[in-house]
């Protein structure tokens, strides 16, 4: 179950309740910013109104109102993957799954992302992949160790870090 919505019986309401970021997060570079997250906003059913004030609200929490009336091919990688957060938060979904989201990022872009997921992880559940130790310590409060499939580990960085040296965190 995803809030309430079981997965096999009521998949569309279950996925209504999630976030994504793919790692090669896909978007059209002819947009603007803008323009594209208008058209995730129309995708998702949103009409009038409310458009409007959701791809406002996104673009304020994801830090594009500098880039907002940019075409998205000339963006820097980092405001790429900011816009594409923002397609993934647009519709204020109570989980995220984020792949890999500061991946190839310069230190000062990797902070801005850093510090977003920190604040949304106040109201939303947030699943963090990486294989960046690095961003474990930086984001995460809990940490699961997935090897083969099966979970090996389960707890804080810090705990994790005390228990085995061979995490390497």
């Amino acid at each position: 179950e995803i809030c309430g919505h079981d997965i096999i019986t009521d998949p569309v309401a279950a996925r209504r309740n999630i976030g994504y970021l793919p790692e090669n997060a896909p978007a059209y570079g002819d947009m603007t910013v803008e323009e594209f997250l208008t058209f995730i906003a129309r995708m998702r059913g949103y009409s009038g109104a409310e458009i409007g004030e959701r791809v406002d609200r996104a673009v304020n929490q994801c830090f594009l109102n500098t880039v907002r009336h940019q075409t998205i091919e000339t963006l820097s990688k980092g405001y790429r993957q900011r816009n594409c957060m923002a397609q993934a938060i647009l519709h204020d979904p109570p989980i995220l799954i984020l792949d890999e989201p500061t991946d190839g990022l310069d230190p000062n872009q990797k902070q801005v992302v850093r510090d977003m997921i920190k604040e949304m992880a106040e109201e939303k559940v947030i699943i963090f992949s990486t294989h960046v130790l690095e961003e474990v310590d930086a984001v995460c409060n809990r940490a699961i160790i997935i090897s083969e499939g099966k979970i090996v580990a389960d707890s804080n960085p810090a705990d994790l870090r005390k228990r085995s040296q061979s995490f390497n965190m």
